[in-house]
């Protein structure tokens, strides 16, 4: 899935969407930075 804008809200997640996602941001100048979330639901 491709996002473009600065926040990502996910609204409506069960305990299927847990787990680790990984962000990577790029503005076209390399280097693109990335960042590995883990989401958790209780």
């Amino acid at each position: 899935t491709e996002w473009e804008g600065e926040t990502l809200q996910i609204t409506r997640i069960s305990r299927l969407g847990m787990g680790a996602y990984l962000c990577i941001a790029s503005n076209g100048v390399p280097p693109a930075v990335s960042k590995q979330i883990r989401v958790s639901v209780d």
